[in-house]
């Protein structure tokens, strides 16, 4: 709607698994609302929570990490450390006010668009206090 702050939500994938399932979205035509935006990272554990906390900074709403389910890391440690800095970044946004909601981290497979757009939704929906449709 015009003369509504568009709501700008970050979302975190990695260049493996969950890059993929936004590529396969994008090549079935899936959509997801404008406002959500997609940052490619090597691996989930390499970042930062500092980057996150930034993007808090910056006026984002939500930020979703999105990375290669247990076992399916191309580094091996990454799904660990994304736990490691998920938490870090959680107990810090905290801090700020904000709501468990607004931070979440979750694994996706290669390839699964429809999935990633489901969890999107969810996450979304999260945001706004509500349950998704199914």
């Amino acid at each position: 709607m015009r003369g509504m702050a568009a709501r700008k939500v970050i979302l975190f994938t990695c260049n493996w698994n969950a890059y993929s399932g936004l590529e396969s979205a994008g090549a079935s035509r899936l959509s997801y609302p404008a406002g959500v935006y997609p940052l490619k990272v090597a691996c989930l554990g390499q970042i930062d929570p500092g980057i996150i906390l930034k993007a808090f900074e910056n006026g984002a709403e939500g930020v979703l990490m999105l990375g290669c389910p247990p076992g399916e890391c191309q580094y091996e440690f990454g799904n660990r450390r994304a736990e490691e800095v998920y938490a870090q970044a959680k107990e810090l946004v905290r801090v700020l006010g904000c709501r468990d909601a607004q931070l979440q981290l979750d694994w996706l497979a290669a390839g699964e668009g429809a999935q990633l757009v489901e969890k999107l939704q969810r996450f979304l929906a999260g945001l706004n206090g509500k349950r998704a449709r199914k």
